[in-house]
């Protein structure tokens, strides 16, 4: 028998199983302008292709264009001096040392670029779970494992936004200093300098209006596709996301 099984007895029905069907195309745009009626449409039908999709394009037209606006050494470096005490220690080493660390740095970078639809469906794959084990078992909620995946892919779709953003500015000319982890300002911890308080800066970090809008669509969604009240599933996904938040706030002050 399978861990996550993906069907389940029925359920009592709600406003929410009166939708008509959405098409591929309508559940994609509802997520940002109906977003109950994408989740409601989830209910019957657990395909995520095109959402990946979406994101697919749109993420590496931000990294083509990266690619070419701006040099990965520099990207390398900006993402050093964005951490005093790593700079100060790029600073201080050897000549040898620096051109590794830089040559590290860099390789992770191009890694990142080319491969984020593999850490992606990684992210998806981890927030999902924790998605059904929490509906299910924590607020006895009927959902699918299959279903919670579903809802994880459509909740990080406002991602492209902020592609959208980034790649517009690259074109615009804005490559000084470009922070590929956080391309624009978007978050407070975007603000603070290199020597700000390493605690802060990640806690401020985290309070991103694209992170935010993700979470807040995995709680409803969630609890639309789980059957549970829409109040009750936002709460437990803050309460989680608040905690995690604290713990790298904190590892990052260590």
């Amino acid at each position: 028998m399978s861990a996550f099984p993906d069907a389940l007895p029925p359920a009592p029905l709600d406003e929410y199983d009166n939708q008509p069907p959405l098409t591929e195309v309508q559940r994609v745009t509802d997520v940002f302008f109906a977003p109950t009626k994408t989740f409601a449409d989830v209910r019957r039908n657990r395909s995520w292709w095109l959402p990946f999709v979406v994101m697919l394009v749109f993420g590496y037209i931000f990294s083509t264009t990266v690619m070419h606006k701006v040099n990965p050494r520099n990207m390398a470096m900006a993402a050093l001096q964005n951490n005093s005490a790593q700079y100060e220690r790029l600073q201080n080493a050897s000549e040898e040392d620096r051109e590794r660390t830089l040559g590290f740095t860099e390789g992770v970078m191009r890694i990142s670029l080319w491969g984020w639809p593999v850490f992606t469906l990684a992210a998806t794959a981890v927030s999902a779970l924790l998605l059904w084990v929490g509906f299910n078992f924590i607020l006895g909620g009927s959902s699918t494992y299959k279903g919670m995946f579903t809802v994880s892919i459509f909740a990080f779709l406002p991602t492209i936004l902020r592609s959208i953003l980034a790649t517009i500015l690259l074109l615009a000319g804005q490559t000084e200093n470009f922070n590929i982890s956080d391309p624009i300002g978007t978050n407070p911890g975007f603000y603070l300098g290199p020597d700000a308080s390493h605690f802060m800066k990640s806690l401020l970090s985290s309070l991103d209006l694209f992170s935010i809008w993700t979470l807040l669509l995995m709680a409803v969604g969630g609890a639309i596709v789980a059957r549970v009240k829409v109040q009750k599933g936002v709460f437990m996904v803050c309460v989680v996301w608040l905690v995690c938040v604290l713990g790298k706030a904190a590892v990052a002050a260590l």
